[in-house]
């Protein structure tokens, strides 16, 4: 696979090493002047502290800036011959990095301007390459996204949730870095496989520069992808997908659903969440499964006080789950019907995991009835706080 993309794309093992070494110099230089930074440009504060929080000490969201360096860098080392592709996903991602950049350095945006940025991109993306989802090879949709309106719609609503739900797993030390690491070596086996090497290439210098990033990111979190790093992965993976479905008849959409099932089921998730609790869909919570399961291992192994070990070795356990699916997308990439199926099964897998895990924190490690009844009232808001004591140790 090595020397077939070094002969057709002239990417060399070298050549990854250096993307790697870029971005953790910058994530390196980051955290090295972040006490400079914070008195300066940087004015976000708080972190720590936030409902969704779940680090103990502030470090700086700015991987992002790594990130994009690394792949201009790539440009200038292997992009020569594919000029076209990979400086039009530059200049694409350029509003939703600009967006997450200006909220990572505390100037905030509302959701709605955030939301704005990553359907302009993804606008930009269609222009400039003229690619979007038509065939998705199922013929009752194929034949609705014939329609080019249609299609366009519905590239941009994919690449816009899968741009949003990179950011909403960017907890964790290590998580949405891993996950999106992983996500990068899915795509470019299913690229390899439909034999599409400019996006193997993309796909591979990817990976190397969140390695880099994650260097610093996993175990300590001394840095974090933030809203401009989540959102540029996010938007680049995601358009990846995109131009294998739109570049080949082979590519399945359901399998690369697979690839990117974990923060794709997340982001549904807690829209659902919010939406069956009355809450705006951009409204923070501590009800994502990544803080489930380090709340779980706090309870049962740690303490709040011991956060620095339960953090990482939550994305630990995490991790091999997620890992499935990604495996499976790449095993059924030319297979829809399996495909499809096989999406199901992780789903209803999904779900039913996260309903049983707060139903066995309930039982056995919440001994507090005010918290059992406030972990109801947040899942189940239609429940008054009188029918919540009644039963205090019961999530139904």
């Amino acid at each position: 696979m090595g020397a077939y993309l070094f002969e057709i794309m002239n990417i060399s093992f070298f050549s990854l090493i250096a993307i790697t070494l870029i971005s953790g110099s910058i994530c390196a230089l980051t955290v090295w002047k972040f006490q400079l930074l914070q008195g300066t440009l940087y004015k976000r504060s708080g972190d720590s502290e936030a409902v969704q929080a779940s680090h103990v000490a502030p470090a700086p969201r700015l991987a992002g800036v790594a990130f994009l360096a690394a792949l201009l860098a790539a440009h200038a080392l292997i992009f020569d011959a594919y000029q076209h592709l990979f400086v039009s996903l530059s200049l694409a991602v350029f509003p939703v990095f600009l967006a997450g950049l200006l909220e990572d350095f505390g100037y905030p945006l509302r959701p709605r301007s955030r939301l704005l940025a990553t359907i302009v991109s993804s606008a930009l993306m269609i222009w400039i390459t003229g690619y979007w989802v038509s065939s998705i090879g199922v013929a009752a949709f194929d034949t609705v996204l014939r329609f080019a309106i249609v299609g366009m719609f519905i590239t941009v609503l994919v690449a816009s949730s899968v741009t949003q739900a990179f950011n909403l797993i960017d907890g964790l030390n290590g998580f949405a870095g891993s996950v999106a690491f992983c996500t990068a070596l899915g795509l470019f086996f299913i690229a390899s496989a439909a034999n599409e090497p400019v996006l193997a290439a993309i796909s591979l210098t990817t990976c190397a520069a969140l390695l880099g990033f994650l260097i610093l990111n996993y175990p300590s979190g001394r840095i974090f992808l933030g809203d401009a790093g989540a959102y540029t992965v996010g938007f680049i993976l995601a358009w990846i997908a995109i131009l294998l479905v739109a570049r080949t008849d082979q590519a399945i959409a359901f399998a690369l659903f697979l690839v990117f099932f974990w923060p794709l089921a997340d982001l549904h998730l807690a829209v659902y969440r919010r939406w069956r609790r009355n809450r705006p869909i951009s409204h923070p919570d501590r009800l994502h499964f990544h803080q489930l399961v380090m709340r779980a291992l706090e309870l049962a192994l740690f303490s709040r006080a011991r956060r620095r070990l339960s953090n990482p070795i939550a994305t630990a356990v995490m991790m091999p789950f997620v890992i499935v699916p990604i495996i499976t997308g790449v095993l059924l990439w030319d297979k829809p019907a399996l495909s499809a199926l096989a999406l199901f099964g992780f789903s209803v897998l999904f779900v039913g995991t996260y309903m049983l895990g707060i139903s066995l924190a309930s039982r056995r490690f919440f001994s507090n009835a005010a918290i059992v009844n406030a972990l109801r009232l947040r899942l189940f808001p239609t429940e008054t706080q009188d029918d919540a004591k009644l039963t205090p140790g019961r999530v139904s």
